[in-house]
């Protein structure tokens, strides 16, 4: 039987690919219309000109050699490129790298899970439009905690409680286009103090081209009091703060966008969790921290403890996560 994996975020498709490899026969299901996730890109149109965003992670660094030598397999596919010392990036968009990763997968989109149901060794997923999906061996939830939790409270509640006890901040994105260039040169800023805790000039990334991008994101604490804000009124407020911060005149375009669940501040600080006796099993970044890389870390290596469980061979550890 295939093993089904929820979230085909950077986690999902770590342990997918890493499964496929060892010769599981592996679904993944994603609420989204494609991949993304919090890698996404957003496309919108400034005139007659598509540009593009990447609004959600904005880099990604590399520090294991494991998950380097990912990184260069991405660059030589042209799936990556380095932006500035240490940092990494999709091209021509962050979402390259998702796509690239499920292209060989067998992922369905726009499929919002709503519940896990069955037994251990016949799982079932049951969609929100009422459907559901043949039956599963093993399930893997590779969604933020908070979701986790929801989905696996009936079915593992040992394994929700593990993934309630994670907390993480939301983060309000605004995207600004110019169809004239601003001047400036900045490619990225951290401000230190005002709304805006991140500044990246999107269109000086690699592969980008068009008219002059910038993506803002909100500080978690200025982002949890405006949690509810109407988009409009956070793009107003967020482009106020860029034109104070850099005197950037005003923007032809301003979006905004909500990540509720966007940045983990309290890890599990264990790489995923797996239930053998019910076949139930998570992995995100929100087990090892707030990074790409933790997210890839934590789906690769529940694929190696799911292979050697199969296999009886002695698990495999990976240092300098």
């Amino acid at each position: 039987m295939a093993i089904a994996v929820i979230g085909a975020g950077m986690a999902g498709l770590a342990a997918a690919a890493a499964l496929t490899r060892g010769g599981e026969d592996v679904r993944l299901f994603d609420k989204g219309r494609g991949p993304g996730g919090r890698m996404a890109t957003r496309r919108v149109k400034l005139g007659e000109t598509e540009i593009a965003f990447d609004h959600g992670a904005q880099y990604f660094t590399a520090r294991s050699p494991e998950f380097r030598d990912v990184v260069d397999s991405w660059m030589r596919a042209g799936a990556a490129a380095e932006w500035g010392e240490g940092r990494y990036v999709g091209t021509p968009a962050m979402n390259s790298v998702i796509r690239a990763m499920a292209a060989p997968l067998e992922v369905t989109w726009g499929a919002q899970v709503g519940a896990i149901e069955g037994a251990p060794g016949a799982w079932r997923l049951r969609m929100e439009d009422g459907s559901s999906t043949e039956e599963f061996a093993q399930v893997i939830v590779a969604v933020p905690a908070e979701q986790a939790a929801v989905l696996l409270a009936m079915v593992a509640p040992e394994l929700a409680i593990q993934a309630g006890s994670v907390r993480s901040a939301p983060c309000w994105a605004v995207m600004l286009g110019y169809a004239q260039a601003t001047g400036m040169t900045i490619h990225a800023l951290e401000p230190e103090a005002g709304p805006i805790g991140w500044v990246a000039r999107n269109s000086s990334k690699a592969g980008r081209a068009g008219a002059e991008t910038w993506v803002l994101h909100a500080r978690a604490g200025w982002s949890a009091e405006h949690l509810e804000d109407a988009p409009e009124v956070v793009a107003a407020a967020l482009t106020a703060a860029f034109h104070d911060l850099t005197g950037a005149g005003e923007p032809d375009l301003a979006l905004a966008h909500r990540w509720r669940y966007a940045r983990v501040t309290e890890a599990l600080d264990e790489p995923f969790q797996f239930d053998a006796a019910l076949g139930l099993a998570t992995c995100g970044d929100w087990h090892l921290g707030a990074r790409v890389e933790a997210a890839w870390m934590s789906g690769h290596l529940l694929a190696e403890e799911l292979l050697r469980q199969r296999n009886d061979v002695s698990p495999m550890f990976v240092d300098n996560l």
